[in-house]
C-alpha cells in the first residue's frame, strides 16, 4: 500500500510526499508524512498523518492510497459503487467501464448534491468512484476485497477502481492551511478480504465505522405520521390538526408515536421558527396540541439552506458559502420555496462561528422551548458545498460536521435527529436516524434514476442496497409508507411491495396519508408491517438485514432482502420486472429442517412448496422457522 500527500508550499508550488508500504516516515522541506499499518482479525488498517515542521504554512490538497487488489488487469470484475448522500444511488458496477457518467453532463447543482466533489480528477472518473468504501469481486475468485475509510469526521473519502489490479483511496483536504507546528490526522483506511457476500462485508465495514465514530444506535423502533406524501407544500395547520384528531381517535388501529410536520409551514426557507399564513397559530401552539394528544411533535427543516427572501439571508449575507465571484453558492432549486423570482436556495456556512451559534440557539428554541423533540434535518449536503468558507482551516467534511454538532447541542441529547439528503459518514455519531435512499412517491418509477428523482421503485432498490447500515450506524429510514388506495398511482401490489420492503428492512415506520382516506385494510397492513419490522429491528444489532446479490437460476429482475432470526429467517422477494417470476423457496433456506411459509403482509401464512410466484412489481415474504 502506497501513501501520498499532495500539497502546495508557501510559494504555491505543488509538491507531494510518498510512503511505500514498508516505510513509516518521510520528510521534504519540513513537511512530514507518517503512517502506521496494523493487521488484526483479518483486517489491515492504515493510519497516517501529516505535520508541518517548517517555518511557513502549506496548503493541503489531497491524500491518496494505492492498494493492489491481487487481481490480474484483464479479469472481469465488479465493484460496489456507493452513493454520496441519502438520495444518491448505490449499485454493483463493472470495473473498467469508464464511459461518461450521466451526472457529468448534469447541471453543477446536481453534481454538488450527489457527489463529494463536482468534478472528479481525470485519472479517477466518476464512473469508477465509490464514496466512503467499496467491495471488489471477481467471478473467478471466491474471495472479495473491501476497502473503506473507518473515519469520516474530518475529510471526505472515496475509493476508485479504474482497473481490476488496483484501487485508489482518496481523502479531500480542500485546500486547508497547515500552519507551522500543526499536524493533521488522515482518516484511517481499512482493507479486508473475505468469502462473505458484498452485503455482509459492507455490514462489517459499517460496524467498524460505527464503533470508531460512536454511532447512536439505541433509539427505540420509530412509528410515526408525516404530512409530506399527501399534502406536500400545500400542508396547512388545519390539515395537521384534522389528522391529529383522527390519529388520536384511532390509536388502536395506528399505534404511532410521532406526528411530524414537513415542508410547507415556514415563513421563508431559512426562517424555521416562524410560520406562513397557512399556520396562523404558530409552531409552539401546534406542538402543544400534538403533545397534548399523546404524540411526540416532529418538525422538518433544511438548516443549511436559505432563500433570498428570508430574514436570515437579508440580515446575514456573510453566513453563506461563497463563489469566487462573491455570490453565494446555489445548493437547491424549488419553485415552491420562494414567492420572488429567485427560486434558488443558497448554502449556509457552519464554519462561521456566528452561524453555528445561530443554529444552536435555533434548535434550542425549536426543541426545548417549542417541544419538537423529533427533528428531520433535510438537504444537509449544502453545508459541504465547494466554495469559499469562513474558516480556511476547516475541510468541507469538518464544516458539515460542525453544523450538525451545533444542531445536536441546541436540540439536546434526548432529541431524535433524522438526517436526510446528508453525506453519510459525517453524520455518524450525531444523528439517530438516516434516510438511506431516494424519496418514495405516489407512483412506481421515474426515468431519471441517477439524479435522485423521487420514485418508489428506485427507493426500494436503495433500501436494499443500504440495509446493512441499520443499527450499525443509526436507525435506517426507508422513507414513508403510503397506505391509501385512493389519490395514488400505486397499485395494490406496489403498495404491498413498499410495505414489505420497509418491514423486512427493520427500519423506521412512518405513514404519510390523509388518515381519512384509510380503510380497515390499511390498518391491517400497518399492524403487519409494524409487527414484522419490530421483530427484525430487535435482532438487527448483531447482524442487520442483508441484500442477497444472486440466487442461481432466479430472474435478474428479482431483488431479495434476508434476515436471520433467532428461530429461522425471513426473506422479502421483490419483482422489479413487468412479468410474473418464480423462485424456488429452497434456494432461500439458511438452515436445514425448517418449516417454510410464504405470505403477504396482513394475510395468512401458507406452506411453501416448490416454486413461489411473484407478480410484476409485487413482493412476497418467505419465512423459515423451527
Amino acid at each position: 500500500m502506497r501513501t501520498e500527500i499532495r500539497f502546495s508550499d508557501s510559494g504555491n508550488v505543488r509538491r507531494s510526499l510518498c510512503l511505500d508500504a514498508h516505510e513509516t516516515l518521510t520528510r521534504q522541506g519540513g513537511i512530514e508524512l507518517s503512517a502506521n499499518i496494523r493487521e488484526q482479525d483479518g483486517e489491515t488498517v492504515l493510519r497516517a498523518s501529516v505535520a508541518n515542521r517548517s517555518g511557513a504554512p502549506v496548503t493541503l490538497n489531497e491524500a491518496r492510497f494505492e492498494i493492489p487488489t491481487g487481481l490480474p488487469p484483464d479479469v472481469p470484475a465488479h465493484f460496489f459503487k456507493h452513493g454520496y448522500q441519502s438520495w444518491s444511488g448505490s449499485r454493483l458496477a463493472t470495473v473498467g467501464d469508464l464511459s461518461r457518467h450521466p451526472r457529468e453532463d448534469a447541471p453543477a447543482i446536481v453534481r454538488l448534491s450527489h457527489q463529494s466533489e463536482a468534478v472528479r480528477p481525470p485519472d479517477l472518473p466518476e464512473a469508477a468512484t465509490s464514496e466512503l468504501f467499496t467491495v471488489i469481486e471477481c467471478a473467478r475468485r471466491r474471495e472479495r476485497m473491501l476497502i473503506g475509510f473507518i473515519g469520516a469526521a474530518n475529510q471526505f473519502g472515496t475509493v476508485a477502481v479504474v482497473s481490476p489490479e488496483r484501487a485508489t483511496g482518496r481523502l479531500m483536504l480542500d485546500g486547508v492551511t497547515l500552519a507551522p507546528g500543526e499536524s493533521r490526522e488522515l482518516e484511517p483506511l481499512a482493507v479486508l478480504r473475505s468469502e462473505k457476500s458484498v452485503a455482509a462485508m459492507a455490514a462489517r465495514w459499517a460496524a467498524m465505522l460505527g464503533r470508531a465514530m460512536d454511532a447512536r444506535t439505541s433509539a427505540p423502533y420509530q412509528r410515526g405520521w408525516c404530512s409530506w406524501y399527501h399534502y406536500f407544500h400545500a400542508v396547512t395547520e388545519q390539515a395537521v390538526r384534522a389528522n391529529l384528531r383522527a390519529l388520536a381517535a384511532m390509536r388502536d388501529e395506528y399505534p404511532i408515536d410521532v406526528v411530524q410536520i414537513d415542508d410547507g409551514f415556514q415563513s421563508a426557507l431559512g426562517d424555521w421558527d416562524s410560520t406562513n399564513a397557512k399556520f396562523p397559530g404558530g409552531l409552539e401552539r401546534l406542538a402543544d396540541e400534538i403533545r397534548g394528544a399523546g404524540f411526540t411533535p416532529g418538525l422538518w427543516t433544511a438548516p443549511f439552506l436559505a432563500s433570498r427572501e428570508s430574514r436570515l439571508m437579508r440580515a446575514h449575507p456573510d453566513w453563506f458559502i461563497m463563489r469566487d465571484s462573491g455570490e453565494p453558492v446555489r445548493a437547491g432549486y424549488n419553485p415552491n420555496w420562494s414567492a420572488i423570482d429567485d427560486k434558488f436556495a443558497y448554502a449556509l456556512d457552519p464554519s462561521n462561528p456566528a452561524f453555528a451559534e445561530h443554529l444552536e440557539r435555533l434548535f434550542d428554541r425549536l426543541s426545548r422551548k417549542f417541544g419538537y423533540t423529533y427533528l428531520k434535518l433535510d438537504f444537509l449536503y449544502a453545508a459541504a458545498a465547494e466554495g469559499r468558507r469562513h474558516a480556511r482551516n476547516l475541510t468541507r467534511a469538518e464544516t458539515l460536521r460542525r453544523g450538525l454538532e451545533a444542531i445536536r447541542r441546541g436540540a439536546g441529547d434526548g432529541a431524535f435527529l433524522l438526517g436526510c439528503g446528508c453525506p453519510l459518514g459525517q453524520a455518524v455519531g450525531i444523528v439517530d436516524g438516516m434516510r438511506i435512499g431516494e424519496d418514495v412517491a405516489p407512483y412506481w418509477e421515474s426515468s431519471a434514476q441517477e439524479m435522485g428523482v423521487p420514485g418508489t421503485a428506485q427507493a426500494l432498490e436503495a433500501v436494499l442496497a443500504r440495509s446493512f447500515m441499520h443499527r450499525q450506524l443509526w436507525l435506517n429510514d426507508p422513507d414513508c409508507l403510503m397506505l391509501r388506495a385512493r389519490e395514488t398511482a400505486l397499485s395494490g401490489e406496489e403498495r404491498h411491495s413498499l410495505a414489505a420492503t420497509i418491514a423486512v428492512s427493520g427500519g423506521m415506520l412512518v405513514i404519510s396519508d390523509d388518515v381519512s382516506l384509510l380503510t380497515r385494510e390499511s390498518a391491517t397492513l400497518f399492524h403487519a408491517v409494524a409487527k414484522v419490522g419490530a421483530e427484525i429491528d430487535r435482532q438487527s444489532r448483531a447482524e442487520p438485514p442483508l441484500a442477497v446479490e444472486r440466487v442461481p437460476g432466479a430472474a435478474p429482475t428479482l431483488r431479495i432482502l434476508s434476515k436471520r432470526l433467532s428461530d429461522g429467517s425471513i426473506h422479502m422477494v421483490l419483482n422489479r420486472g413487468e412479468s410474473v417470476e418464480r423462485i424456488d423457496a429452497a434456494q432461500l433456506n439458511l438452515g436445514a429442517g425448517l418449516r417454510c411459509a410464504v405470505f403477504e403482509l396482513g394475510k395468512e401464512e401458507r406452506e411453501a412448496r416448490g416454486q413461489i410466484e411473484i407478480p410484476p412489481h409485487g413482493a412476497r415474504l418467505v419465512r423459515f422457522s423451527r
